[in-house]
């Protein structure tokens, strides 16, 4: 399977304990959209379907992350990038993002919009540990 490109990149989910599931639009052999792929942190593809298959998917990881107990303290922080694709494309883009932002905020999960998908314009993706 050929690397996505940046483009395509729809969210970084990081779970309880330091994974991070990266969603991408998938592409077919045409370059036309094909449903939602999602990538592990070492780039080994865990689902390939729908926007609908996709959240869920995240949503069940997020559920099975939770179980690990750090999770109490621990809120996490999803990054939406802003879309760069016009057209159908950027509808696709965005009915993904709508779809995995329910997701999200049914599971507790805060998010925010970044610009850009690659070095100093995004910060660390670990857990972040609440003071009390």
């Amino acid at each position: 399977m050929k690397k996505p490109a940046e483009r395509d990149c729809v969210a970084v989910v990081p779970g309880y304990t330091g994974q991070v599931a990266k969603l991408y639009l998938g592409r077919d052999e045409e370059g036309r959209l094909a449903g939602v792929t999602i990538f592990d942190l070492l780039g080994h593809v865990k689902l390939q379907g729908t926007v609908e298959e996709a959240a869920a998917w995240v949503g069940e990881w997020l559920s099975q992350e939770s179980d690990n107990r750090k999770a109490r303290r621990t809120q996490l922080l999803a990054q939406l990038f802003l879309c760069k694709l016009t057209g159908d494309e950027k509808a696709a883009f965005l009915a993904a993002q709508q779809a995995l932002g329910r997701t999200l905020a049914d599971a507790g999960v805060r998010s925010r919009s970044v610009a850009a998908t690659s070095g100093a314009a995004r910060p660390s993706l670990g857990p972040k540990v609440r003071n009390r």
